[in-house]
């Protein structure tokens, strides 16, 4: 008689790791700011207490499950910080795709808040991660404080389709600068654009990382940087099937930190791309010679990949003015995408090898 079978361990959830990462106080201080700039005015002055009802998220990279929720939602109680009796609590509801029934799920859950929290007023906020916009939800308010007449106005949103990132198309509003909410919507665009199938988002994990998310998480606590390693082995080590060399790379980070050591398995990928125009240039060899259609192919293939990063990192102008530079150089003298990097760590314009006195 065979054994009943156990059942396999619960893999990734991207509802947990969000959740892991905005239970930390490092981030929602950090939430904090960026909503109060746009979204959620009225949180201006307010800073994280505790989590009085939200995901006690044990996170373990190593082993799985890689998350362990002890509570379904996840509540913020707030503070102002020049009265500590002015408390509100902040409700995080993450959605990955569009819910018609939002709107009755955020009120029910704010009219069963726990006794010792009910005199407190409930801000709901939907964060959409997903492949498209979430779209208006509708919160419940008091039309007459006091009463039970109630009114309807939009619900608090973070969607992560209203922000622009650098290499991604559309237009939205700009990310501040030095926040983890702005990495970690950074980083959500690129992983919807890889969800979508398009490849070439993975050459945006570099710079975004580097620029949005590394800085900051060094500030932050063991905790939230082991939550953002965790996001990034294992969410995004499923969009890299196909390519084992980089999921075995992500596969050792355990802390956000030590991406930085296999950011140079991101640049071989990137420079891999390059192989395209080498096979173009082969394809037009027939017509102008084996060796100068390669070394076409090269020159082509080379010169995109470092412009894009070059204009991601260090924008338009300085793109448009390197390509002048780029068009005039040799094969030999063209910089590959770690020169870049190095570039970009010193704080200086990006230089063609001949110009940096590379060997």
């Amino acid at each position: 008689m065979s054994q009943p079978q156990e059942p396999s361990p619960r893999g990734f959830s991207h509802d947990l790791t969000h959740k892991s990462i905005f239970a930390e106080p490092d981030t929602a201080r950090d939430l904090l700011a960026f909503l109060a700039a746009r979204e959620c005015p009225e949180l201006q002055g307010f800073v994280p207490v505790r989590v009085v009802a939200g995901s006690s998220v044990e996170v373990d990279p190593e082993h799985r499950p890689h998350q362990i929720e002890g509570h379904r939602d996840m509540v913020w109680l707030l503070a102002r910080a020049d009265d500590a009796e002015d408390q509100l609590l902040l409700h995080l509801e993450f959605q990955s795709q569009r819910a018609s029934g939002m709107s009755d799920r955020m009120f029910a859950y704010a009219r069963r808040m726990s006794p010792s929290l009910r005199g407190l007023e409930v801000l709901g906020l939907v964060v959409n991660t997903g492949l498209q916009p979430f779209g208006a939800w509708w919160c419940p308010v008091q039309t007459i404080p006091g009463s039970r007449r109630y009114g309807f106005r939009e619900g608090a949103l973070l969607d992560i389709h209203d922000y622009a990132v650098p290499g991604l198309e559309g237009r939205g509003h700009r990310l501040p600068r030095h926040n983890l909410v702005s990495g970690f919507i950074a980083l959500a665009r690129v992983q919807v654009e890889m969800q979508r199938g398009h490849r070439s988002a993975v050459e945006l994990v570099l710079p975004v990382l580097r620029d949005g998310v590394i800085p900051r998480a060094l500030e932050a606590t063991e905790t939230t940087r082991r939550a953002f390693a965790t996001w990034l082995k294992t969410g995004f080590g499923l969009l890299f099937g196909d390519l084992p060399e980089l999921r075995a790379a992500l596969g050792k980070i355990m802390f956000i930190e030590e991406a930085e050591a296999v950011m140079y398995t991101f640049g071989q990928y990137v420079k891999d791309k390059v192989q395209e125009g080498v096979e173009l240039g082969e394809a037009r060899g027939v017509e102008l010679g084996e060796a100068r259609g390669v070394e076409l192919g090269e020159v082509r293939g080379e010169k995109r990949v470092l412009l894009k990063f070059v204009r991601q990192v260090w924008g338009d102008s300085e793109a448009e003015r390197f390509a002048r530079e780029l068009d005039a150089a040799e094969l030999q003298d063209l910089p590959d995408i770690t020169d870049l990097m190095d570039d970009q760590t010193a704080g200086r314009l990006p230089r063609l090898r001949r110009n940096g006195a590379r060997a």
